[in-house]
């Protein structure tokens, strides 16, 4: 029997040709985290329409698992199906790319799929795809702000689309109805029907924030800073003073040094 090539082959880490791929050095980076199907998903474990918080709460949950298995990121923003996890300090993996995508998906997917399990008491599989956006600390609050727009949008969609649904159009043709309507046409559909988007639950116009908050614990003779994960369900808008001044406070308690201790 012919002996095969990777038998014979002795350098077979140099056909992982991506697997040394890295982000550059001093970069920050946000990795963004998108679900597989999930609107399929959100109906088979019978999610309420538009929105459900349990299943935002899935969500969370999976993000809040990044932090505590021994990654570090700065903060993690939940919206739609999607988390962006930056990491400033202590990038995962020495960087490398295919790496650090291919273990956070695979963390946020179990996770996501355990939470699953707990609070709708279904059992499925569930999948994140994972990239690298490379960033930089000026832009940080850009991209923030760009997610929370899309999101918002996402939102309004939702809002309007499962209106449609519930009067009686099929998914193809409420998806129909979608295209062309501006942020103030959906506003005015929706307000007919006694839906005002503006006073709508925060976390589902503006989304989900996770990440690390020094607090102050006794410890012996002497008080100690710790951290603990905080998740914020009630987010400012982050092109607002109020949304930048919070995400700065973020980054600095993010700062190696800053909170040293064990997570509570």
């Amino acid at each position: 029997m012919q002996e095969s090539y990777w038998n014979r082959s002795s350098n077979h880490p140099k056909h992982e040709i991506f697997s040394e791929l890295q982000v550059p050095p001093d970069t920050p980076f946000f990795a963004r985290l998108d679900g597989r199907r999930f609107q399929a998903i959100s109906e088979k474990v019978g999610a309420e329409k538009p929105f459900d918080k349990r299943f935002a709460k899935c969500l969370v949950e999976s993000a809040t698992a990044l932090f505590k298995t021994n990654f570090n990121p700065a903060l993690a923003y939940v919206a739609s199906d999607e988390m962006n996890v930056l990491f400033l300090y202590a990038p995962p993996f020495k960087r490398r790319i295919e790496k650090t995508n291919s273990i956070l998906a695979g963390i946020a997917s179990s996770a996501f799929s355990l939470s699953v399990t707990k609070l709708f008491k279904k059992t499925l599989i569930t999948a994140f795809d994972s990239r690298i956006v490379v960033s930089s600390q000026e832009k940080v609050t850009d991209y923030l702000t760009w997610r929370q727009r899309d999101a918002w949008r996402n939102h309004n969609n939702a809002y309007a689309y499962w209106l449609f649904r519930k009067n009686g159009y099929k998914p193809s043709e409420a998806a129909k109805k979608l295209k062309g309507l501006k942020t103030r046409d959906l506003h005015e559909i929706l307000f007919r029907h006694g839906i005002n988007l503006a006073q709508t639950p925060s976390w589902q116009r503006r989304g989900i924030l996770v990440y690390r908050e020094p607090y102050q614990k006794q410890a012996k003779n002497q008080r100690v800073t710790r951290r603990q994960i905080k998740e914020n369900w009630n987010l400012p808008l982050f092109s607002s003073k109020e949304g930048q001044d919070l995400i700065q406070q973020i980054l600095g308690w993010a700062k190696p040094g800053t909170g040293r201790g064990e997570i509570v």
